[in-house]
């Protein structure tokens, strides 16, 4: 008779991402997230080589989550839906949020760097989400060609509309946790009516020289 695994990867996965969206990254040890889910130590070792690779898993969860509920969005050239479409994903995702829009990586993995195949997803999600990021802005601009000519300035001034300034209004009132104010998506809102991500014209020629962004998901957080 086969035997069931009693514990998952999910399992340890979601206890690293409330430990941490808790207390720290300090607070997800290896003992801890066994102890959350209720195995023994010897069990995550089973299906995690290390407390790098079950952080990096819970990074790429999270991320993965997160990124789904605003690429469609930005792919249909709707900045500001995509925007606030942080709310509805940090509402029903409590401890992702707090995981993901509170720390960074380069605090999550000071010690050692996750294992290559955290890594390489990583580096997959932020090219498909930067990739987004390009399409709305090809899509406002009417030149659906154009997702890689676009400038520096184009791109810095989406992610932080999209990005950047509505996860710095939610980290506030994600740091004390409980129900998200009302205010919070008028103010994204308000934010894109004065300060829009791109004309829905296009525009004149562009310049020769086209820049890269950096990664557009976490700016900074996964370098």
């Amino acid at each position: 008779m086969v035997r069931t695994a009693r514990y998952s990867e999910e399992d340890f996965i979601e206890a690293t991402m409330a430990l941490v969206g808790e207390g720290g990254p300090a607070a997800a040890t290896m003992q801890a997230i066994a102890r959350r889910v209720g195995a023994p130590t010897g069990s995550i070792y089973h299906r995690f080589e290390s407390r790098a690779a079950v952080l990096g898993a819970a990074w790429n969860a999270a991320y993965g989550s997160f990124t789904r509920a605003l690429a469609p969005l930005l792919h249909e050239g709707r900045p500001r839906d995509a925007a606030l479409a942080i709310l509805p994903w940090s509402r029903e995702n409590g401890h992702r949020a707090r995981f993901l829009l509170l720390h960074e990586p380069v605090t999550l993995f000071e010690d050692t760097p996750p294992p290559a195949p955290q890594r390489l997803e990583l580096e997959r999600l932020e090219e498909a989400f930067d990739g987004a990021f390009r399409a709305c802005l090809a899509v406002r601009r009417g030149d659906t060609q154009g997702a890689d000519a676009l400038c520096e300035e184009e791109l810095a001034r989406a992610k932080f509309l999209i990005f950047d300034a509505p996860i710095a209004i939610l980290r506030p009132h994600l740091m004390r946790g409980g129900t998200l104010p009302p205010f919070v998506e008028r103010m994204i809102a308000e934010l894109h009516a004065g300060m829009p991500v791109a004309a829905t014209q296009a525009r004149g020629p562009r310049p020769a020289a086209s820049h890269e962004g950096g990664p557009a998901g976490i700016p900074s957080h996964a370098a």
